[in-house]
């Protein structure tokens, strides 16, 4: 579950101000000193930033010893998945998200003409309605699937 809640914030540690820079010991200074080699909403928003934070994460995994009893091929699924839904997510903001980069076009959903109906980032609606459904899904996704889940976390 950490690895999982920390890979869904590894696409925002292009921003100084991130959550995942703010829950580092002198995170807020390492952000900065980033700041200037990470523009937000590039690499660690597309295919090619996952594929290397993908990379990342399997060899970490990989260095795990058998006896901390981790099943690496589950956190790392997990943790994948985790990531990408941070992608999905943004992809129906305002902005959108360069999924091919380097190549600079943004993509969003849904795509124009119907793009008034992206989200704001941020906002009230974001904060208010789609977060607290999000949240209610996952619990009850929880709740749903618990023998399954408990059944593939303690094997």
């Amino acid at each position: 579950m950490v690895f999982s809640y920390l890979s869904s914030l590894l696409p925002d540690i292009d921003q100084p101000g991130g959550k995942l820079w703010r829950m580092l010991p002198f995170g807020k200074t390492l952000g900065q000193i980033s700041d200037p080699f990470l523009e937000h909403r590039n690499l660690t928003h597309s295919f090619l930033g996952a594929g290397i934070v993908g990379v990342g994460l399997f060899f970490l995994f990989k260095s795990f010893p058998e006896y901390w009893g981790i099943d690496t091929r589950t956190v790392f699924i997990a943790s994948i998945i985790s990531y990408l839904s941070h992608l999905f997510a943004d992809l129906w903001t305002n902005e959108g998200i360069p999924l091919l980069f380097p190549y600079k076009k943004f993509f969003g959903l849904p795509p124009k003409p119907f793009a008034s109906f992206r989200i704001a980032s941020g906002k009230w609606f974001e904060n208010r309605v789609i977060f607290p459904v999000i949240t209610l899904f996952f619990i009850a996704f929880v709740l749903i699937n618990y023998s399954s889940i408990k059944a593939i976390l303690f094997k």
